[in-house]
């Protein structure tokens, strides 16, 4: 059975592999800059230490399968009430379609509730009209234009 559970220093390597099937295109500087094992595992530290980011795995018979993160942003608009960021959502190709995406994105959502977040929010890439599906029918709303600016 399915069950998410908050990320360990051993799912690193698991998660890393996740984020390959995530990336359409890389930035010049992603392109440019090699992550070692040694840089995943400060900024694994660097999460782990930082109780407003949070980062959840999705495993399903003892395989990590999907991966999400929920930063919850301390905010003084709209009376100081926090919001919630979700990003890195990706379930593996050969797992999609089973429900997983659901189950991690309605997670991340109800952690931002019982954070006392006012709205949760995400972005994706416009050509992810799949993904855009799945989270009309949880209830987001494509209600603003993203902007991006890659370095």
């Amino acid at each position: 059975m399915a069950h998410i559970r908050p990320a360990t220093d051993k799912d690193l390597p698991r998660i890393l592999e996740l984020y390959d099937e995530l990336v359409i295109q890389l930035s010049q500087v992603e392109q440019d800059r090699k992550l070692t094992p040694e840089d995943a595992h400060k900024v694994f530290a660097d999460i782990y230490a930082d109780p407003r980011h949070e980062l959840f795995v999705l495993e399903d018979q003892g395989e990590v399968v999907g991966t999400v993160v929920l930063l919850i942003v301390p905010n003084l608009s709209h009376s100081a009430t926090p919001w919630g960021l979700v990003e890195n959502l990706v379930v593996s190709e050969k797992y999609r379609r089973r429900g997983f995406g659901r189950m991690l994105l309605e997670h991340a959502a109800a952690r931002a509730r019982e954070q006392g977040c006012y709205k949760v929010q995400l972005m994706s890439d416009r050509r992810r009209e799949e993904a855009h599906r799945l989270y009309g029918s949880i209830g987001f709303e494509a209600s603003a234009y993203g902007f991006r600016l890659y370095f």
